[in-house]
């Protein structure tokens, strides 16, 4: 009766690190989705404003919208096509790690 805990923690940790990688991609795709419905609202609104400002180039809305959605692109890393040095400081990664380690400690 006492081996049947370990037994349990054994076939626990055969395949945790299958199960965190499914729940990892599940949250970053719930994270991408909600980001790609912003920016979804956000690109029509900047659009319209460059519309009646005639904003164009570099530094319109628009653009500014794109460069701020391929930064959130690198932060959620969703296929894990980044290095750990090419995201941001605050990456979705990180975090989930730090909430990992909290939890675990």
């Amino acid at each position: 009766m006492k081996d049947q805990p370990s037994a349990i923690n054994e076939k626990i940790g055969k395949f945790w690190p299958q199960v965190r990688k499914l729940l990892v991609f599940q949250i970053k795709l719930y994270i991408d989705a909600f980001r790609d419905i912003f920016l979804s609202v956000l690109s029509l609104g900047a659009f319209l404003i460059d519309l009646v400002q005639r904003n164009a180039g570099a530094q319109s809305y628009f653009e500014r919208v794109l460069q701020f959605g391929r930064h959130t692109e690198r932060s959620i890393n969703l296929f894990n096509q980044f290095d750990s040095d090419q995201q941001s400081a605050r990456s979705v990664d990180r975090v989930l790690d730090e909430l990992e380690d909290r939890f675990r400690r």
